[in-house]
């Protein structure tokens, strides 16, 4: 009986030394393969990078930000020319600039304004919107007035905006197209006014003179 309990006890011994001597060999073997993969991911890696193409580099644009026009530059046999603009929304921002409505305009609902500008050239079209400075949308041109597509008078360059039943607030023109290109352009912020009530024609007509405008 004694001789099978040592056989036994034996046996256990031999299959535990073979377990732990198991697990071990895969612990060393992991170690071993972590050692191996870490510098050679890296080495890996920083090849890729290597190869990868250089970024375009080119600067992000906000539509409600206006900036000088600028002139690109090209490299032609190690001396810099210069390319001239196209006519795009930059290339338009100084050429034109709203001499109404300007930053203290007070318009009100009802009377009829000259939208103008200065410009160094001859507008033909233009798509214009007012547009809440708050929350920055566009009010759509039967609630404003003013309409999408305008077509300019060569001897005018104005147009006739009259002002449509709108929340009183503070607003911008935005010019989105000038003769077929696109563009960014605004006014400065105005304020429309509701036109005071319990008051005459007459007064009324006043009112809008006063602010610029005709009854």
């Amino acid at each position: 009986m004694k001789g099978w309990i040592r056989i036994i006890l034996v046996v256990f011994v031999l299959v535990g030394g073979v377990a732990f001597f198991g697990y071990w060999s895969i612990d060393q073997f992991n170690l071993a393969f972590d050692n191996f993969s870490t510098p050679y991911l890296a080495s890996t890696h920083s090849a890729y990078q290597s190869f990868k193409r250089p970024d375009a580099g080119l600067a992000s644009t906000s539509p409600e930000t206006l900036g000088d026009v600028a002139t690109s530059t090209e490299m032609s046999g190690g001396i810099a020319t210069s390319t001239k603009p196209e006519l795009t929304s930059t290339s338009t921002v100084s050429a034109l600039s709203f001499t109404f409505p300007k930053s203290n305009t007070q318009a009100y609902i009802g009377c009829t304004y000259p939208v103008a500008w200065e410009s160094s050239l001859k507008v033909g079209s233009m798509e214009a919107a007012l547009v809440d400075a708050g929350t920055r949308t566009a009010v759509g041109p039967n609630t404003s007035g003013l309409a999408k597509e305008n077509i300019i008078k060569e001897d005018s360059q104005k147009l006739s905006w009259k002002v449509g039943s709108v929340w009183s607030g503070s607003y911008y023109i935005k010019i989105s197209k000038i003769n077929g290109a696109d563009a960014e352009i605004r006014s400065k912020v105005f304020v429309i006014n509701k036109m005071p009530e319990n008051i005459g024609a007459s007064e009324q007509r006043d009112t809008c003179k006063e602010s610029g405008g005709l009854l």
